[in-house]
């Protein structure tokens, strides 16, 4: 009777070893959603913001800045929020997009915008003109306006600044509106309209934040979307400049 030929198998340091290869692959694999998500997330984002930008200017051209006259006698003067100086003649609805009620909760994307002249010639109306557009993540969510007054959507607000020096890449936030200004925000210059992004806060103190380059000016007063009352992901997602003349 002839023996039966032997089978070759593989062992078990072999099997751990595969299973252990197989593991590590797949957490490299698990590890790489969240960043796809992640940037699939911002830009989209962006993809939509830059189509409510585009809306809100074409807006701001046809609704034009309250209380311009032709020549216009305005000096050069420091940002203003546009939504309020054009009060009732705009509904609050051509502020979200889609527009629909921003405080039915159903949009997710608002805009707004500053103002401000750009010289002192009493025959040119040119203005900068400063888009934000912001994203409300939840229906429930309530920020802070200009007075600090709870709202159902994000509006930019002006904050204080106690100290901002010309060639520094830092500025001191005053008291009680730091936690207002955190890291990625975009803010604007009150004074020149100047973007800067914020890079980190907390070095120095917690009211002290840190930009992306060196202020060209002193500061004494900037813009920006603040995030919602509950905290979270900051609630602006770009911010846009255009030079327009009314």
């Amino acid at each position: 009777m002839k023996n039966k030929k032997q089978q070759s198998a593989f062992s078990l340091v072999e099997v751990l070893m595969a299973v252990g290869i197989l593991a590590v692959g797949l957490l490299l694999v698990a590890t790489m959603f969240p960043a796809a998500i992640y940037m699939t997330t911002v830009a989209s984002e962006r993809t939509m913001a830059a189509i409510v930008a585009d809306e809100a200017f074409a807006k701001i051209q046809i609704y034009e800045v309250n209380g311009i006259t032709t020549p216009s006698t305005d000096p050069c003067s420091s940002c203003t929020d546009w939504g309020d100086e054009m009060g009732t003649k705009i509904a609050e609805s051509e502020f979200s997009y889609p527009p629909v009620d921003p405080c039915g909760g159903s949009s997710q994307y608002y805009w707004s915008a500053l103002y401000r002249k750009t010289n002192n010639n009493p025959a040119d109306n040119e203005y900068q003109i400063t888009v934000f557009v912001a994203r409300k993540m939840n229906p429930s969510l309530t920020y802070k306006d200009n007075t600090r007054n709870p709202v159902n959507w994000p509006v930019p607000i002006e904050i204080g600044i106690a100290a901002g020096s010309k060639d520094s890449p830092t500025m001191d936030i005053d008291g009680g509106d730091e936690n207002l200004v955190n890291p990625s925000a975009t803010i604007v210059d009150n004074e020149t309209g100047k973007l800067y992004t914020v890079v980190k806060r907390g070095d120095g103190g917690d009211n002290v934040v840190t930009l992306d380059r060196n202020l060209e000016s002193d500061i004494s007063d900037i813009w920006l979307i603040p995030p919602s009352e509950s905290g979270g992901k900051n609630a602006g997602v770009e911010v846009y400049q255009r030079i327009i003349k009314f």
